[in-house]
């Protein structure tokens, strides 16, 4: 099901999934004993509020999430859209690579905007009648936003705080895995930690009233979505390690290349025949350098001998594909984007001066970025 988007002003657009109703209600029904004379009917005078709070604690999270698209923006960053969803939100955004003060700056303007909102909330408190409903409303919504800002500070992917954490060790240390790394494992022990708080307090109280057994479903659900993206860092972590590994120079497998209309009594034994690719220069075109074939060894040797002189090795080959050319001083993300540009099945690495060096398979590569 497609997220309704909505468009306010200047702001980013804002994707708003249906899991957002669900965050509403949760809190709205956690949030209603508060108000409630615990007279076990239903109150509306009850009911409101902690619907206002719930609805209140959405756009903390939309607010949150602004800051984090305004302070990217500013660093030069082009923000795609805002989403609001089951977990609360995340602000989608594209750019240049950014220098690790430019990324805590990010980091770190969502948990300041729901601090700035928090202290709003005090204030406004102190303008209203004590113990009143809406001294209640404002002292909630106050500690909400707070309580907000201070788990979004917690220093593990993905948390706002592990992030600047990931960007302050990656620099510090010239090693911008080993921060994402150290970064993940800290938001694995978090995910643990948010699920044995409720268990404790459980423990604690002798027994599991509403309150408590909703806190410990939503804890355990927050812990899921922490250990997945945490998991999800690692893994990112790890494929980047394997990209930054690739060099075309070492990658190019040397191949002898011959036309289509070599013969084939030209080519020497069979067994020399798997280091062999036939390569129809004919219907190159820019970007491309060729159409190429591989020799099919059964159907070369069932050649007879008096006719290898006068086959074209065309004849007993079958088509592979298109083949592109990589420069041999391409490393890492540059290869891996220069092979994402112009995708074919196999690659020719040339040296500046224009001498080939070899062959690239895309098979191959798809292989190592898989740890295979």
């Amino acid at each position: 099901m497609k997220s309704p988007t909505l468009r306010l002003g200047a702001l980013p657009p804002i994707q708003v999934s249906p899991g957002t109703l669900v965050t509403v209600a949760v809190f709205a029904l956690m949030l209603y004993p508060s108000f409630s004379d615990g007279g076990g009917t239903f109150s509306a005078a009850a009911a409101l509020p902690a619907l206002g709070i719930a609805l209140f604690l959405v756009l903390s999270v939309l607010i949150h999430e602004v800051g984090h698209a305004v302070s990217a923006r500013a660093f030069g960053a082009t923000v795609d859209h805002i989403a609001l969803t089951l977990w609360g939100g995340h602000t989608q955004y594209t750019g240049r690579p950014m220098s690790a003060p430019a990324s805590i700056v990010i980091s770190l303007s969502g948990p300041v905007s729901n601090l700035a909102l928090a202290a709003l909330a005090t204030a406004a408190g102190t303008l209203t009648e004590a113990g009143s409903t809406a001294d209640v409303f404002w002292y909630l919504c106050s500690r909400l936003n707070l309580a907000l800002a201070l788990f979004n500070l917690l220093p593990g992917l993905p948390m706002d705080g592990g992030r600047a954490l990931e960007s302050l060790l990656g620099g510090v240390l010239r090693n911008p895995l080993l921060g994402t790394r150290v970064t993940a494992w800290i938001g694995r022990g978090i995910a643990v930690l948010v699920v044995l708080i409720p268990l404790r307090w459980i423990l604690q109280s002798e027994g599991a009233g509403t309150f408590l057994l909703l806190a410990l479903l939503w804890a355990m659900l927050i812990a899921g979505m922490l250990w997945q993206g945490a998991s999800r860092a690692l893994g990112a972590a790890t494929l980047q390690s394997r990209i930054d590994a690739l060099d075309a120079r070492s990658l190019a497998r040397p191949l002898r290349l011959v036309g289509p209309q070599q013969m084939l009594s030209d080519l020497g034994p069979a067994s020399e025949l798997d280091a062999l690719l036939v390569l129809d220069q004919r219907i190159a075109r820019p970007g491309v350098v060729g159409h190429v074939l591989r020799i099919q060894p059964a159907a070369a040797a069932a050649v007879p001998d008096g006719e290898r002189s006068r086959t074209p090795v065309s004849a007993v080959a079958a088509p592979v594909g298109e083949m592109g050319a990589l420069q041999a001083s391409l490393r890492g993300d540059d290869l891996v984007s220069a092979i994402l540009a112009r995708p074919f099945p196999l690659y020719l690495v040339l040296e500046d001066s224009g001498r080939a060096l070899g062959v690239i398979l895309s098979d191959e590569i798809n292989g190592l970025l898989r740890g295979r």
